[in-house]
């Protein structure tokens, strides 16, 4: 008998726009407009004749027919996805998809990747960079990915990829105009930083005793990259992450000009589920970023020999 139910795209998309609670959110996961997110849940209400969402002012919930339809659909399409994924693994080509943060893929990763396809001709590597918050805790879709924080994901293995330290840079230029010497030369500098709370230039300037700094002028951007860059084109200081930021240091595009350095609770992980634990070209790819961080942590910290305190002030996620 032919399948007369809603189409695997219909609940796809079901799927994302519950996920989110927002048909915006959806939209911009599956590269569609927001009315098509619309357009295809009104269908599918239509075809099921019930209601899966309460439309309330600017938000959305579930219905408790929703719920109940998201947690079908949830193993559903995740037994489908581990099945197909079999298939592929004992017929195709071994194949990943990575998840790396943006700035770590272009300024570390990217540039050695030459050594990982001479290496492994055999894998098929596909890296993505785009970034949201709510994958912060998913792998959407990837095989494998890097995360920053406590190493705390519930379903996903998390192996430290690298400990960070956190040091004031800015570029050379910056330094000789400023004739910055010691940590509250900052006072009253323009300070880059990435929209996360609490302030960790606040943090910063507690941990070392100093009294809160005074209102400063401040620029946000929504990633590291743009942070350094920031930093580099005389824009004020930025926070660098050690040893993702020890390249640009290395080349003198950016300079540490106080010997304060300062380590963090949080640190990079590299995640992936259990049940791909066992696919090699999974433990390929994560012993080949595992050895291209250690050899970069140990650069570094040759760099930096002296001891860092350890702190924690930088408590969200970001977008790297």
């Amino acid at each position: 008998m032919a399948y007369k139910g809603p189409s695997l795209q219909a609940l796809r998309v079901f799927q994302v726009a519950a996920r989110h609670l927002s048909f915006k959110l959806a939209a911009s996961e599956l590269n569609v407009t927001p009315s098509a997110v619309s357009h295809q849940i009104k269908a599918l209400e239509e075809q099921l004749q019930f209601n899966l969402f309460r439309r309330l002012n600017r938000a959305l919930s579930l219905t408790p027919a929703g719920l109940e339809l998201l947690d079908a659909v949830d193993q559903h399409l995740s037994q489908l996805e581990r099945a197909t994924n079999d298939v592929i693994r004992r017929h195709g080509a071994p194949s990943i998809r990575a998840h790396i943060l943006p700035f770590m893929a272009t300024e570390i990763v990217i540039p050695k990747l030459y050594h990982f396809q001479q290496a492994h001709p055999e894998v098929e590597l596909r890296i993505e960079t785009s970034y949201s918050a709510s994958e912060q805790f998913t792998l959407s879709g990837c095989d494998i990915g890097v995360r920053f924080g406590d190493g705390n994901w519930p379903g996903l293995i998390a192996e430290k990829l690298m400990e960070i330290r956190v040091t004031p840079v800015c570029s050379p230029e910056f330094q000789r105009q400023h004739q910055l010497q010691t940590l509250a030369d900052i006072r009253g500098k323009t300070l880059i930083n990435l929209p996360m709370e609490p302030d960790p230039w606040q943090r910063l300037a507690e941990e070392v005793g100093m009294a809160p700094l005074p209102p400063h002028p401040e620029l946000t951007l929504d990633n590291y990259l743009s942070n350094l860059t920031a930093a580099e084109q005389n824009l004020g200081l930025a926070l660098g992450l050690l040893p993702m930021a020890f390249p640009w240091l290395q080349k003198n595009r950016l300079i540490a000009p106080f010997d304060i350095h300062f380590q963090i609770d949080q640190s990079y992980w590299v995640v992936y589920r259990p049940q791909d634990a066992d696919r090699p070209e999974i433990q390929i790819f994560k012993h080949w970023l595992l050895g291209l961080f250690e050899q970069l942590q140990r650069q570094s910290d040759e760099f930096y020999s002296f001891e860092a305190q350890k702190v924690s002030f930088v408590s969200q996620p970001h977008s790297g």
